[in-house]
């Protein structure tokens, strides 16, 4: 078990002190974290077992998909009364929903027939499918203005499954997104408005080319507060920080004022299935846990504004009907896997108000012996109220799964003091005492967070150690 191995460390002196206490009525939510709940368009999971649970995680905001087709079956005939049951449900719970508008209509394009075909065809083929778009989009806008703040315009405009009749070009994006983001400020002035949501191209040359000719096509680039791009590598780490780095270059010089959310990311718990697959199949629920902590700290450690996952469940026929989609928090039946309880961990932590900081640091092994160095390890700090910090750290690379501990003198810039440490795949919290200015401390290829500074009680509130 992973409190015995930590334990076990010989020349570790830590003190189990308890449980990480979830408080699952109503606490607070972790603004910097989502969940994602796409694919309602198409009833691919019951939300009435999912959406309860995943309030219970702590995270703040739910992205959903708002089904053109599902919503006007006839020409000019709105319902929205799917989708206000799911958005009422979800704000009941204390999430807050945003809109990923889409897709196709068989009612205007031919092309569209099915649900991969709905999902793929774009609107701006013909000017008769263009403007029963807009028209749905000012209507869904002003439907839910009172409940939903945020729109993001199309989703992965870069890849075929997603765009099936346009070329795929920054142009022809910004081709459909012009005229949209003009009918949803229509209906919804105060509306803020999402771009791109582009799969992990985003963070490569090219990716950002398509970006790049989109910007210089817009109309009004000034309306765009928030740029998303989604990314499922593995490691969720690897050369990650120098790339989303270029990226947020280019947004900030080419849309100043936007911020950079991670829109969609997340890793299978097994290797058969639909969608971004397993690296080389190496993954169970745990690889998928572990890959979740180090892909949220990763990205809220480097500045990312947002992250969401994908997805709050498995997804049954997702692109076929007898596959799954295993990168929910939760499986088929609703039941939680490691990863959401690694979610519930980092969310009661983050739902104080922590923003990224630069110290220096130094880590060294205890031990010599096994020939790692300190380039293995990356470490991301946060600062919050009265000055309580956070060093996330863990041992990069590839993900095992099995729990391996190794044991690290961790010097931290204008830090002292006792500390907490969390595991955040347990959430067993430890005290350590420091020692000649640094801390000895378990390392893994997941993260740990040490806590120092005041407050510390409250950003781990403990279930104390029987």
């Amino acid at each position: 078990m992973t409190n015995t191995s930590i334990l076990q460390i010989e020349s570790l002196k830590l003190k189990e002190l308890g449980i990480l206490n979830i408080d699952t009525s109503g606490r607070k939510k972790a603004e910097c974290f989502g969940i994602g709940c796409e694919t309602l368009d198409r009833d691919l999971f019951d939300p009435e077992a999912v959406f309860p649970k995943i309030a219970e995680t702590g995270a703040l905001r739910a992205r959903l998909q708002t089904g053109w087709a599902k919503c006007e079956k006839s020409p000019g005939v709105f319902d929205f009364s799917w989708l206000d049951k799911h958005v009422d449900a979800l704000i009941e719970l204390g999430m807050e929903p945003w809109f990923n508008l889409g897709y196709g209509n068989p009612v205007y394009q031919d092309q569209a027939e099915g649900y991969q075909a709905t999902v793929g065809v774009v609107p701006t083929d013909n000017p008769d499918a263009l403007a029963a778009w807009l028209r749905y989009v000012e209507k869904l806008v002003e439907h839910f203005s009172d409940r939903v703040s945020i729109y993001e315009i199309w989703n992965e405009p870069d890849i075929p499954a997603f765009w099936v009749n346009q070329p795929r070009t920054g142009a022809e994006y910004a081709r459909l997104f012009n005229p949209t983001v003009k009918a949803v400020k229509a209906a919804m002035p105060s509306a803020g408005i999402a771009a791109l949501a582009m799969t992990s191209k985003a963070l490569n040359p090219d990716g950002r080319a398509f970006i790049s000719e989109f910007i210089d096509n817009l109309e009004k680039p000034e309306l765009i507060d928030i740029v998303t791009f989604h990314s499922y590598r593995y490691p969720p780490d690897f050369l990650y920080e120098a790339d989303v780095a270029k990226l947020s270059e280019l947004v900030k010089k080419r849309l100043p004022g936007a911020s950079l959310w991670m829109g969609e990311g997340g890793y299978p718990s097994q290797p058969s299935g639909t969608g971004a697959k397993a690296h080389h199949n190496e993954t169970s629920e745990l690889i998928q846990a572990k890959w979740l902590t180090r892909h949220l700290i990763t990205n809220v450690g480097i500045g990312v504004e947002f992250v969401s996952w994908f997805h709050a469940v498995d997804l049954a026929g997702y692109r076929d009907a007898s596959a799954i989609n295993p990168k929910g928090l939760l499986r088929t039946n609703a039941s939680p896997k490691q990863s959401f309880f690694a979610m519930q961990n980092l969310c009661t932590v983050f739902s104080n108000d922590f923003r990224p900081v630069e110290y220096p640091w130094r880590a060294t092994y205890i031990s010599e012996a096994h020939g790692h160095s300190q380039s293995e390890i990356q470490v991301y700090q946060f600062e919050g109220a009265s000055g309580t910090r956070v060093a996330a750290y863990f041992n990069g690379g590839a993900i095992s799964d099995a729990n391996t501990y190794r044991a690290i003198d961790l010097h931290l810039s204008e830090v002292e003091g006792d500390a907490l440490l969390l595991d955040t795949l347990g959430g067993s919290v430890y005290s350590v005492v420091p020692q000649n200015g640094k801390y000895s401390l378990p390392v893994a290829d997941y993260p740990m967070l040490l806590v120092t500074g005041a407050l510390t009680d409250e950003v781990l509130p403990l279930n104390p150690a029987t």
